[in-house]
């Protein structure tokens, strides 16, 4: 951008220059278009796009992470509050997960020529899911504890009974599914530390796995 404004401002001057003479000022035009489209060309070759890539992408991985840990945290605390065992345990192992995941992002790809963006994008839906998962799990913990409270008529309790029994089978559900997601990730990522080529990535069977869990999460919209 500052190269195509430099270009025009010194194409007035040269027409300015030599008094509106078209042909000089055509032909300079043309080597100011040539020496314009230079600078993106001549940027990318001497390596400065991959730099600012490997720049943004290091950055926003490291944003992710951060507020990925400190929701987890957050989460896992109000699990245990809530009294869900099996919740505060998931939200440790997915601690270690997204710790693991940001070490192979920072060793083995930052910096790179060849990155599987494919892999890198899709664990990071799944990890965003489960995160997802163990918040509903708090937000059901809640009901649960709502209708714990209540002790009125037959009625009303037998009525509280049927919310508790579908609240608890909502709540075994997101575990279930995140034990699911969690195998996905542990399978995938032992695959990827051991692959040699960065086009073997697409073929994997676990990666395959991985991306339908991924589009399932989408398209339910949790």
């Amino acid at each position: 951008m500052v190269a195509a404004i430099l270009s025009i401002i010194l194409l007035v001057l040269f027409y300015w220059w030599f008094r509106g003479d078209w042909v000089l000022a055509a032909a300079y035009a043309g080597i100011a278009v040539l020496a314009t489209l230079s600078v993106p060309v001549l940027y990318r070759l001497a390596g400065f796009t991959l730099a600012d890539e490997v720049q943004w992408l290091a950055g926003r991985e490291e944003k992710d992470h951060r507020e990925m840990l400190a929701r987890l945290k957050t989460v896992e605390g109000q699990l245990d509050n809530l009294g869900i065992e099996e919740g505060v345990g998931q939200a440790k192992t997915l601690t270690a997960i997204l710790d693991d995941y940001h070490s192979v992002v920072e060793t083995r790809f930052l910096g790179k020529k060849h990155s599987p963006m494919a892999y890198l994008s899709t664990a990071r839906r799944v990890q965003k899911q489960a995160i997802q998962n163990l918040t509903d799990a708090v937000a059901v913990g809640h009901s649960l504890a709502s209708i714990g409270r209540h002790d009125e008529s037959a009625q009303l309790q037998e009525r509280m009974q049927g919310l508790n029994s579908d609240q608890r089978g909502r709540l075994d559900a997101l575990l279930a599914e995140n034990r699911e997601l969690f195998g996905a990730l542990t399978d995938t990522a032992v695959e990827v530390a051991n692959i040699s080529s960065y086009s073997d990535y697409e073929r994997l069977d676990t990666m395959a796995r991985l991306v339908s869990l991924a589009e399932i999460a989408n398209r339910t919209g949790k």
